[in-house]
Parts: C-alpha cells; structure tokens; sequence
C-alpha cells in the first residue's frame, strides 16, 4: 500500500470561516460537527457549503467528499484548483486506474486489530443494514445474527485455508455450501463444491495449525456442514439472499476491478498524513441509487474507522468528512462516529434540506430520538431559507425560548377600553422566521441563514439590551468567493 508521512502540529484555534468582524468557525469548533439545512435553491450547497470547503481546503486539510449528483465531483475539482490544491486531489471512479479493495485493506494494514474478523464483520454488518429497511427486515436480530453468524464462519473458512479474504471470496462460499443434511458426504459435492476445497487445503496444512485454529476449524465447520444445511430452507434462502443482494454487485467490472482486486492504488492514510482529497466520484444518480449508495458507504465506513485508529502525533492535521445530500450517505454508525471523531480531529459536515430526511432514513416517521440524538452531537447548525415546518421548529427549539411581555386590548364595555399584558414564553426566533431568509438567485449572490453554535454566543449579536449576547446570529454567506 502507498506510504504516509508525518507533519508538524496544527493550531486548532486556527479561524476558518467567518461569521462577522470579530465572529469566526475556528478548526477546533468545526471538529464538534456541523449541519447545514435550507430549501432547494436556498444556498447550503452553492453558498454555505462552498464558504465552508474553501475554509478547510485553504487550511490544507484532507479529505474524503462523498458524491450524490455529477456537479458536486465538478464543484470540488473548482475549489481545489481555486485553493491551489490540484495536485492533491484523488479522483476516484471506474475510469482513474484507482483501486481500493476494502478488505485487502483491513486485512493488511498497519496497527492493531489488523486481520480481525469481527471488524470485517461488523463493516458488512453496517452495509448490509443498508437496504434492510427496504427488504422490510428492519432491525431484527434474527437477520442481523444470521448474516453475521454466516460472515463470520465463511471468513474463518477462507482465513485457515490461506485463501484471500475477499467479497468474491465469501460469496463462493456461501453459494457453494451443502443445502442440504449429509450432502457434504456425497462425492460430487466433495468434487465441485468450493467450500470442500477449502476444507480439503487445511486438511493438507494440520502440520501448520495450532490448536486454537484446530478448535475454530471445527467451529466453522460443524456450522458449514451441519447447522446451515438444517436451517429451514425459507429463512436460509432469505440469509443467503440478504447477502447477495450487496455482494453480487461486486462480482462483476467494474465494480470487481475497482473493489476486489486485492490491492490499493490509495488508502485513507493518505488524507491525514499527506493531506489527500479523495473524491468517491460514483453519483448515485448515474450509477443508480442503490448502487451509488452502496460505494459512497464502503468508503466513508473505511476511512471513518482508519480516521478514529490514527495517531495524532504522526498526523495532527485535521481531516473532513463531506456528505451532501447526507440522508442518502447516514447509517446507523454514524452517531457512534460523532461521538469519537472530535478527539480523531475529523471535521464531519452533513448538508441536507431538512430533518426530515434523517427521520425518515432512520425509520422513523417524525423526527424522534434517533434524528435529535444524532443532531444533538453536530453543534454548529446553519440553516437556510426552509419550507419545512419541522426544520422551522426544530431550529427555533434549538435557539430556544424567552419571556416576552404580551399587551392585550379590550373594549366594548361601560368603562371604555381596558388596556393589560402578559408575560408569556415565547420562541427567540419565531418558526416562520427561517421561511423568509433571502435566497440567492441569478441577480444577486447572497442567501441568508441562521447560525447556532453550541455552547457560544456571538460577539457581533451583544448590544445594551443583551449585552452577554445571543447564540445565534444571521450571517449573508455570497457563492462569489
């Protein structure tokens, strides 16, 4: 695999992007997470995002952009080339020469944990969680163990027998097993089947085993030639088919080229100690959704693992994670992600039109605990210009509330008009407020958004009346940089 080097230390407090005169998103805020939310048209991507890229490209950090739409490959290759960060860019697609085999990479690379099964396990675990909201499995244990329970022992299977751990590899395995009680004992399936030939080489290697691979040997295949053959043949057939449905993808080119090949052309190193920007240059909307999703994944899930095992004293430079159109890129790894990434220095930035686009890829219908507790740990949220009534909320419950004095008038009656009041609590910043922020368009390039940042208050929001501050302010962010 390439090389990495060291570098120097970084100071965190460096600014980054500006709010105001004397306001600004500073490297170590921007390692808390950041959220970014407007209406189509409303400037998070042209305008908010763009700002932000410049930002950390400028500072020299590097990184991994995952892409749903063609423009945005064709935005960063502009803001590099702007920054003067050419020559850092990775682009990564089935046309580049690049290739990148996650499990060759996990297997082989450097550190502990290296070779660890239960890692492999635990990344297709997440993957396969994909699409099983679709397939109408949910969560449910029972798919989740079995598919896990048949990795685990396909794994060991190839691992004892010197074969390379693969996809590929693994699906041989899975479709060659008996289907049936004591067909492992007929002769065609001992000839033809490529799980008996695995057995057979480690039979021809038990000089070379020690005695715990003895006791995983025979693990793995009382479960392969027993317990999987006795499965009722509807859930095996739906395990199986679980599996398949991510892994035949990868059987064929250029999916097989590009991600099997058993080498690395870059691995995710490169962006903390080299300063790397690659692309994932695979759009869902010209590679399909299912797809495009499922490539964008496989990389951010390795480079977000290598991310948390790197040794700042090596690589102390902030990295940064790019998801536009970020509820086509969440998983159910990502929350725990957040929760670590600060102390990795990786900056994660989530650009979306609204929350409840999160809800829903988190299987819930409203925003409910999964959407707010994975929001709870971005703490800059900007918001756009938003038409959404459950984004409004949101962002005004999270400014939060005041006591304001309400006047109340009467008449009508002997005395005349009756004038009172009422203190009542009420919203800071109403929900309707976020619907009328300026949006960009062709004559002017400005859009308007809502800042938030957790745990401040902003210097240019102080005044006689709030003299300690607010902790939000509206900030004019231009595309013409």
């Amino acid at each position: 695999m390439p090389p990495v080097t060291k570098h120097l230390d970084y100071d965190l407090d460096t600014p980054i992007l500006p709010f105001s005169e004397s306001d600004a998103l500073t490297a170590r805020d921007s390692l808390e997470g950041t959220f970014i939310a407007a209406a189509p048209g409303g400037g998070k991507t042209a305008n908010i995002g763009k700002n932000l890229a410049y930002g950390m490209l400028r500072q020299g950090w590097g990184g991994l952009i995952l892409v749903a739409k063609p423009e945005e490959t064709r935005n960063w290759l502009t803001y590099a080339k702007a920054c003067g960060r050419e020559s850092d860019v990775i682009l990564f697609n089935e046309k580049s020469g690049h290739c990148f085999d996650p499990l060759f990479y996990e297997w082989n690379r450097p550190g502990r944990g290296a070779g660890d099964q239960e890692a492999i396990i635990d990344f297709f675990s997440t993957m396969l969680s994909i699409g099983r909201k679709e397939a109408g499995h949910g969560h449910d244990p029972f798919w989740e163990r079995g598919t896990e329970q048949l990795m685990r022992n396909d794994i060991k299977l190839l691992e004892l027998s010197g074969e390379r751990v693969s996809i590929s590899n693994m699906d041989r395995v899975i479709k060659s097993l008996p289907t049936r009680p004591g067909e492992f004992e007929e002769a065609d399936w001992q000839k033809n089947s490529y799980c008996a030939s695995l057995i057979n080489a480690i039979r021809q290697r038990k000089d070379t085993l020690t005695p715990w691979q003895w006791s995983d040997l025979d693990v793995a295949t009382q479960y392969a030639l027993k317990k999987w053959p006795a499965f009722d043949e509807r859930p095996r057939s739906s395990l199986e088919m679980t599996w398949s449905g991510m892994a035949d993808k990868f059987l064929f080119n250029p999916l097989n080229r590009v991600f099997c090949s058993g080498k690395c052309t870059f691995v995710p190193e490169m962006t903390t100690h080299q300063r790397k920007l690659v692309i994932v240059d695979w759009p869902m909307l010209e590679y399909g959704h299912e797809t495009g999703r499922l490539i964008n994944v496989l990389m951010k899930l390795s480079f977000q693992r290598a991310w948390l095992r790197r040794d700042l004293s090596e690589a102390p430079m902030p990295t940064f994670l790019w998801q536009d159109e970020f509820q086509y890129f969440i998983t159910r790894r990502d929350n725990f992600f957040q929760q670590t990434c600060r102390s990795a220095r990786t900056a994660v930035v989530c650009i979306t039109q609204n929350i409840l686009n999160l809800s829903e890829e988190l299987g819930e219908q409203q925003p409910g605990s999964k959407t707010k507790a994975f929001l709870g740990n971005l703490a800059l949220k900007v918001f756009g210009q938003q038409n959404d009534p459950d984004t409004n909320l949101y962002g005004a419950d999270l400014i939060g509330r005041q006591w304001r004095f309400i006047p109340s008038y009467g008449s009508g009656n002997a005395e005349g008009p009756s004038v009172g009041g009422s203190s009542q609590l009420v919203h800071k910043v109403e929900p309707d407020s976020f619907t009328r922020l300026l949006k960009p368009d062709g004559g002017q390039p400005l859009c308007a958004a809502i800042v938030y940042q957790g745990g401040k208050t902003f210097n240019a929001s102080k005044s006689r009346q709030t003299p300690e501050g607010t902790n939000h302010l509206t900030v004019h962010f231009s595309r013409d940089i």
